[in-house]
Protein backbone atom coordinates (compact mmCIF):
# COMPACT_ATOMS: atom_id res chain seq x y z
CA UNK A 1 0.00 0.00 0.00
CA UNK A 2 1.88 3.23 -1.39
CA UNK A 3 1.70 6.05 1.58
CA UNK A 4 -0.90 8.07 -0.41
CA UNK A 5 -3.55 5.39 0.08
CA UNK A 6 -2.81 5.15 3.33
CA UNK A 7 -3.30 8.57 4.29
CA UNK A 8 -6.10 9.07 2.30
CA UNK A 9 -7.98 6.27 4.03
CA UNK A 10 -6.72 7.64 7.45
CA UNK A 11 -8.02 10.84 6.76
CA UNK A 12 -11.47 9.09 5.16
CA UNK A 13 -11.58 6.95 8.50
CA UNK A 14 -11.38 9.80 11.25
CA UNK A 15 -13.98 11.98 9.11
CA UNK A 16 -15.97 8.97 9.41
CA UNK A 17 -15.79 8.76 12.83
CA UNK A 18 -16.09 12.46 13.71
CA UNK A 19 -19.26 12.37 12.12
CA UNK A 20 -19.90 9.12 14.04
CA UNK A 21 -19.40 11.01 17.17
CA UNK A 22 -21.16 14.81 16.00
CA UNK A 23 -24.53 13.09 14.94
CA UNK A 24 -25.69 12.29 18.34
CA UNK A 25 -24.42 15.72 19.75
CA UNK A 26 -25.62 17.47 17.44
CA UNK A 27 -29.47 16.01 17.97
CA UNK A 28 -28.95 16.38 21.32
CA UNK A 29 -28.31 19.87 21.00
CA UNK A 30 -31.10 20.61 19.07
CA UNK A 31 -33.43 18.44 21.62
CA UNK A 32 -32.39 20.54 24.42
CA UNK A 33 -32.68 23.66 22.72
CA UNK A 34 -36.34 23.05 22.30
CA UNK A 35 -36.91 21.71 25.77
CA UNK A 36 -34.93 25.00 27.30
CA UNK A 37 -37.13 27.07 24.51
CA UNK A 38 -40.06 25.62 26.17
CA UNK A 39 -39.27 25.66 30.10
CA UNK A 40 -38.20 29.43 29.65
CA UNK A 41 -41.47 30.02 27.43
CA UNK A 42 -43.09 28.41 30.54
CA UNK A 43 -41.30 30.41 32.95
CA UNK A 44 -42.34 34.10 31.82
CA UNK A 45 -45.71 33.35 30.78
CA UNK A 46 -47.31 35.04 33.21
CA UNK A 47 -44.99 38.14 32.72
CA UNK A 48 -45.04 40.92 30.35
CA UNK A 49 -42.50 40.10 27.88
CA UNK A 50 -40.54 42.79 26.02
CA UNK A 51 -38.29 40.61 24.04
CA UNK A 52 -39.01 37.07 23.30
CA UNK A 53 -36.77 34.74 23.80
CA UNK A 54 -33.86 34.17 21.75
CA UNK A 55 -30.63 32.86 20.74
CA UNK A 56 -27.57 34.21 23.04
CA UNK A 57 -24.17 33.86 25.01
CA UNK A 58 -24.18 33.95 28.51
CA UNK A 59 -20.21 35.63 28.77
CA UNK A 60 -19.59 35.81 32.62
CA UNK A 61 -20.17 38.44 35.37
CA UNK A 62 -18.11 40.56 37.46
CA UNK A 63 -21.28 41.16 40.08
CA UNK A 64 -21.40 38.37 42.80
CA UNK A 65 -23.51 35.56 42.38
CA UNK A 66 -23.67 35.21 39.30
CA UNK A 67 -21.52 31.96 37.23
CA UNK A 68 -18.36 31.84 36.44
CA UNK A 69 -18.96 29.73 33.53
CA UNK A 70 -20.19 30.77 29.60
CA UNK A 71 -22.89 29.22 28.80
CA UNK A 72 -24.98 29.15 25.39
CA UNK A 73 -28.80 29.32 25.87
CA UNK A 74 -31.64 31.66 25.45
CA UNK A 75 -32.10 35.17 26.39
CA UNK A 76 -35.61 36.91 27.24
CA UNK A 77 -36.51 40.50 28.93
CA UNK A 78 -39.70 40.79 30.73
CA UNK A 79 -40.67 44.11 32.72
CA UNK A 80 -39.47 42.33 35.56
CA UNK A 81 -36.20 41.04 34.69
CA UNK A 82 -33.97 39.98 32.26
CA UNK A 83 -33.86 35.57 32.03
CA UNK A 84 -31.10 33.54 30.39
CA UNK A 85 -31.56 30.23 30.63
CA UNK A 86 -28.38 28.24 29.86
CA UNK A 87 -28.68 24.54 27.51
CA UNK A 88 -27.64 22.87 30.59
CA UNK A 89 -30.55 24.28 32.61
CA UNK A 90 -28.99 27.33 34.65
CA UNK A 91 -31.30 29.81 35.18
CA UNK A 92 -29.53 33.47 35.21
CA UNK A 93 -31.76 36.18 36.32
CA UNK A 94 -31.29 39.80 36.27
CA UNK A 95 -33.98 41.72 38.17
CA UNK A 96 -35.13 45.08 35.96
CA UNK A 97 -35.10 47.11 39.41
CA UNK A 98 -31.54 46.15 40.08
CA UNK A 99 -30.35 47.73 36.66
CA UNK A 100 -28.08 50.71 36.80
CA UNK A 101 -27.18 51.37 32.96
CA UNK A 102 -26.53 49.16 29.94
CA UNK A 103 -23.89 49.19 27.40
CA UNK A 104 -21.89 47.39 24.42
CA UNK A 105 -18.51 46.35 24.34
CA UNK A 106 -16.14 44.84 21.97
CA UNK A 107 -14.59 43.27 25.22
CA UNK A 108 -15.62 41.91 28.13
CA UNK A 109 -13.27 39.79 31.09
CA UNK A 110 -10.91 39.53 28.45
CA UNK A 111 -13.07 37.53 26.05
CA UNK A 112 -14.08 38.69 22.09
CA UNK A 113 -16.86 36.95 20.55
CA UNK A 114 -15.67 36.45 17.14
CA UNK A 115 -15.60 40.34 16.24
CA UNK A 116 -18.95 40.78 18.07
CA UNK A 117 -19.98 43.35 20.61
CA UNK A 118 -21.16 41.92 24.02
CA UNK A 119 -24.35 43.57 25.74
CA UNK A 120 -23.09 44.48 29.09
CA UNK A 121 -26.14 45.11 31.70
CA UNK A 122 -24.76 47.08 35.23
CA UNK A 123 -26.14 46.31 38.30
CA UNK A 124 -24.83 48.58 41.27
CA UNK A 125 -22.95 45.11 42.33
CA UNK A 126 -21.24 45.01 39.01
CA UNK A 127 -21.59 43.73 35.29
CA UNK A 128 -23.12 41.05 34.10
CA UNK A 129 -22.02 39.76 30.22
CA UNK A 130 -24.29 38.72 27.08
CA UNK A 131 -24.09 38.24 23.60
CA UNK A 132 -27.10 38.33 21.90
CA UNK A 133 -27.19 37.02 17.91
CA UNK A 134 -29.79 39.71 16.70
CA UNK A 135 -27.51 42.53 17.67
CA UNK A 136 -26.99 44.83 20.67
CA UNK A 137 -28.67 48.00 19.86
CA UNK A 138 -32.74 46.46 20.21
CA UNK A 139 -31.68 44.88 23.52
CA UNK A 140 -30.27 48.60 24.35
CA UNK A 141 -33.14 50.08 23.88
CA UNK A 142 -35.59 47.73 25.10
CA UNK A 143 -33.45 47.88 28.70
CA UNK A 144 -33.46 51.43 28.05
CA UNK A 145 -37.02 52.32 27.93
CA UNK A 146 -37.75 49.80 31.29
CA UNK A 147 -35.05 51.85 33.39
CA UNK A 148 -35.79 55.73 31.68
CA UNK A 149 -32.63 57.07 34.43
CA UNK A 150 -29.66 54.49 33.72
CA UNK A 151 -26.65 55.30 32.14
CA UNK A 152 -25.83 53.78 28.24
CA UNK A 153 -22.36 54.20 26.70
Amino acid sequence: MSTTVFVVLLVVGILVVLVLIWIPVLAWLRRRSRAVALQLGTEIEGEAVVRVPEKGSYRGATAPGYPVVKNTGLIALTRQRLVFRTLTGHLIEVPVESIVGVREATVFKGSVVGGQKHLIVETSAGEIGFYVFSGIADWIAAITSLVPGQRTS
